[in-house]
């Protein structure tokens, strides 16, 4: 059970009175053996034997369309945000046919006056030979693919991106590995993506009840996107901590879970099939880029 320590790590944060965001010597790091916290410089980072991970503390989702806004209030509680779960869920939009979309999460952030990057997968919306151009011609292409392509899904997502990149957010398209995860986390910036919950669970596929309620059935359900914070590195630095909003997932069972990085890399780029496969980086303040 990962919670009691992430439990200590928002403890030693909220005592020290810094930032994880700040510089690398001063992140927050933990010791998976010894479940205890130190501070070391860069220099003792390899020899100490410890890693950071990110405190994030995520609610329960209440219902099985909220996976988004709870983990996005999950990382807006990180950053000291006081806006309430029920708020954020009233606030961002969803989908006719239920859920919602990563940027449309991105562009919430966006207009609360956090910088947002998204790093996309998700060739059903983005050709890969856009990501050399800037907004406004990334802007016209969407717009010029919509008059020809159909679909409403297609046409939420395009014109959630439209307003993403008109609100100032930064689209980036760029190799889906290890050492792009750790850039964020070495930062202590927390990682909010959407990908596969089929294969991240391993799990048969899901259809919607009448009810509107999830159900497995290997032959009558569909690969089901959703939304988890990731959080940083295990011990071996070969599998990723994740808080997952649903906490009676089948295969972890837990709010908080280390899963293998290559499984966890798979999910995201496996969730272009639900219109997800992104990475979201949120930070505090809009006036400069999100941090590389």
């Amino acid at each position: 059970m990962l919670q009691p320590k992430y439990e200590a790590l928002a403890q030693a944060q909220k005592a020290s009175g810094r930032t994880p965001a700040g510089a690398v010597k001063n992140i927050l790091l933990r010791s998976y053996n010894l479940c205890q916290l130190v501070r070391i410089t860069g220099k003792c980072f390899s020899e100490a034997k410890t890693y950071a991970v990110i405190p994030i503390k995520i609610h329960t989702q209440p219902d099985d369309s909220t996976c988004g806004p709870t983990s996005l209030h999950a990382v807006y509680r990180y950053y000291k945000d006081p806006i309430s779960l029920s708020d954020v869920i009233k606030e961002v939009p969803y989908l006719d046919e239920g859920g919602t979309l990563e940027v449309l999460l991105a562009c919430h952030a966006l207009e609360r006056g956090y910088k947002a990057r998204i790093y996309t997968y998700n060739l059903h919306v983005f050709d890969p030979t856009w990501f050399k151009l800037g907004n406004e011609e990334i802007i016209q292409k969407l717009e010029a693919q919509l008059k020809i392509k159909k679909g409403s899904k297609l046409k939420r997502a395009t014109m959630a991106y439209i307003d993403f990149l008109e609100l100032g957010g930064e689209l980036r398209c760029a190799d889906l590995t290890k050492s792009l995860l750790r850039g964020y986390f070495d930062k202590g910036i927390p990682l909010l993506t959407g990908l596969s919950a089929t294969y991240l669970y391993q799990s048969a596929r899901e259809y919607t009840t009448p009810t509107g309620e999830s159900a497995y059935d290997d032959v009558l359900g569909y690969p089901m996107g959703h939304f988890v914070v990731l959080c940083g590195f295990g011990e071996d630095q070969q599998h990723i901590v994740v808080a997952d909003p649903y906490q009676e997932n089948p295969y972890f069972k837990n709010n908080y879970y280390e899963v293998s990085a290559t499984r966890l890399l798979n999910s995201i780029m496996l969730g272009m099939s639900t219109y997800d496969a992104n990475l979201l980086a949120i930070q505090p303040g809009a006036n400069e880029p999100v941090q590389e």
